[in-house]
């Protein structure tokens, strides 16, 4: 099993991006994050399929479209949750329905793109069946 980082092994680049998105000063949570801080124009709700796996699976304590990757080659990535655990280490989430859109197979590869790329974090693939019971995959 991967041991994880916390925040402050980061590079100071995503350190502090992972800092904003938390509402965090000099390492202390705050009850406000980035998430709020973001463009209306940008910002996408949670569908219920995600929303349903944060509160059965993160206890509502996933935080969501948190952090941005910029991957070589120009494309970007971001996961659905971000959860920091009580060690400080930080896991990616992401969590696809069982009707399969088009955009399935691109999230996929920049899902293992990432996670080949940025190995100090936890990664995991959910996918919601069809019985409603999800598939849970840890990278």
């Amino acid at each position: 099993m991967k041991r994880g980082i916390s925040i402050d092994d980061l590079p100071e680049r995503y350190r502090e991006q992972v800092r904003k998105q938390l509402g965090m000063k000099a390492g202390i949570p705050s009850e406000q994050t980035a998430l709020r801080e973001k463009p209306r124009s940008r910002r996408r709700s949670e569908n219920k399929t995600e929303l349903e796996y944060n509160r059965r699976y993160l206890g509502g304590r996933g935080l969501y479209e948190a952090i941005t990757f910029h991957l070589p080659g120009g494309s970007r990535y971001t996961p659905d949750y971000l959860t920091v655990d009580d060690a400080g280490r930080i896991t990616l989430h992401e969590v696809k329905g069982s009707y399969r859109l088009h955009s399935h197979g691109r999230a996929r590869t920049a899902f293992r793109e990432c996670a080949a790329t940025f190995t100090m974090f936890g990664w995991v693939w959910a996918t919601r069946q069809s019985s409603g019971e999800y598939t849970i995959e840890r990278i």
